[in-house]
């Protein structure tokens, strides 16, 4: 599947949680944005310390003031944040919402991945557009903020596979230890695909949380289907 159109029109990681709670609690968030302003906060600080200088003579009483200010007028949008942050973690973490990024620098024909469920918890950053997960490094990560089920890009996708009904796919899994084996080296272009199917039931044992099967159960048709296309793809940016 192509991620690609996926990852261009959905939201930044870090313009997310103003996304969900513009839309989500739309009245609080206007009422938090009729309190604030449209005023930068060094200008919000700077008529505090103002309105303070004729009733206050020490600076730093003038300072505490201004801050308090600032955060008074700030609060609510940033309570708003991050109750809209702790939303789309659950979400993401469910499958509802799904999120795009890179998994090394990019190139020009390099395309997005989907992060997998497990990379999201309540520590999960969202000032930058980056994820970490076990060994790996997202970036340029972007949240699809709407369920597959209604999302017209899946749906005008070529040839949709559509999702089976009990366990979920171990797909995602292997690739991420496809890709975490060849940041360390482990993928050697010259030796059969086989010989890699080891280890990435080793990785997959050692970092492979909430698999729907042991990984020494995975089958060698499966990871041979998932890692296929991912060694021709290196493969043939060697050689170019």
């Amino acid at each position: 599947m192509n991620y690609f159109e996926l990852w261009k029109q959905s939201h930044w990681l870090s313009a997310s949680a103003e996304a969900f709670a513009k839309h989500f609690y739309k009245d609080e968030w206007v009422e938090a944005q009729n309190l604030r302003g449209d005023k930068h906060f060094l200008q919000v600080f700077c008529e505090a310390l103002v309105e303070a200088s004729p009733e206050v003579d020490d600076g730093f009483d003038r300072v505490k003031i201004g801050a308090q200010k600032l955060s008074a007028v700030s609060a609510p949008q940033f309570e708003l944040k991050s109750r809209a942050t702790d939303e789309i973690v659950k979400l993401l973490r469910k499958g509802v919402y799904r999120a795009y990024g890179f998994d090394r620098p990019r190139t020009l024909d390099l395309e997005p991945v989907q992060i997998p469920r497990e990379a999201w918890n309540e520590r999960s950053v969202f000032e930058k557009n980056e994820v970490h997960y076990q060994s790996l490094r997202f970036i340029g990560v972007r949240v699809r903020m709407m369920r597959a089920e209604n999302d017209p890009l899946l749906k005008a996708q070529p040839c949709p596979v559509p999702a089976k009904a009990g366990r979920p796919t171990v797909a995602p899994a292997i690739e991420m230890a496809f890709h975490a084996l060849n940041k360390m080296g482990e993928i050697d272009l010259s030796a059969s695909q086989m010989s890699h199917y080891p280890k990435v039931r080793e990785w997959l044992e050692k970092n492979g949380a909430d698999l729907p099967v042991p990984a020494n159960k995975i089958s060698s048709e499966t990871i041979r289907r998932i890692i296929s296309p991912l060694f021709k793809e290196l493969r043939g940016a060697k050689k170019q």
